[in-house]
């Protein structure tokens, strides 16, 4: 397949996707799954002493905020067993189910090394990817990476701002002009339902979305 000027492969399906949208970055859309992707990433300095400066600001009643809705979702699936929270970042999050008495092992490749280099002696029930997929310039080498570590009955919980509000509008781009999320340098894959649909019809998985932030992906039977 042939690719012509001011098109990109799309990072999940492989189509050949336009250029959607241009300011100090450039950012193309699949026609196919609707996914909106940039390839213009900060080097790893930038990105790690960003991330480093993301974690010196977050107040720590957010983290129990954040626990306290992935608790329930989590219980309304299954009791877990063991956690791994992938993207761990500070470790504040692990450490608010640490005080709850949840058996959970924090993975920040900035301090423990990638997922793939690491040797757990179980698998998990429940793997939790809160604000990270949005940062993942290979989103199902990360995902295959996962299922290598998930329980086969296991679940990913996903929490990542979906495009949903208007990524089938006429005027979609201005919209994603003044969108938010997408100013973060380190953001640079954007998700909606259709990727979703997409990715679970490719990969034979059952997704369950949960508002336009939330999904849960299982493996089908």
């Amino acid at each position: 397949m042939t690719i012509r000027q001011n098109e990109k492969f799309c990072r999940i399906c492989d189509s050949p996707s336009i250029l959607f949208f241009q300011d100090t970055r450039t950012f193309y859309k699949c026609p196919e799954c609707r996914l909106i992707f940039s390839e213009d990433f900060p080097d790893k300095k930038d990105e790690e002493n960003h991330y480093k400066t993301q974690w010196q600001t977050t107040h720590p009643d957010f983290w129990k905020g954040q626990v306290d809705v992935l608790v329930q979702l989590i219980t309304n699936y299954r009791t877990p067993k063991n956690i791994l929270d992938f993207g761990s970042g500070s470790g504040e999050m692990t450490r608010e189910f640490l005080k709850r008495g949840y058996d959970i092992t924090p993975l920040e490749p900035m301090i423990h090394g990638y997922l793939k280099e690491q040797n757990y002696p179980a698998q998990f029930d429940v793997v939790i990817v809160v604000e990270v997929l949005e940062h993942l310039q290979d989103p199902w080498k990360e995902i295959h990476e996962i299922e290598n570590v998930l329980s086969p009955d296991g679940i990913v919980i996903f929490s990542t701002l979906l495009t949903n509000e208007f990524i089938d509008r006429p005027d979609a781009a201005n919209h994603f002009r003044n969108w938010w999320y997408k100013d973060d340098p380190t953001h640079v894959s954007f998700f909606c339902n259709h990727v979703l649909s997409k990715m679970a019809d490719m990969e034979n998985y059952d997704i369950d979305i949960i508002g336009d932030k939330v999904f849960v992906l299982k493996r089908t039977p």
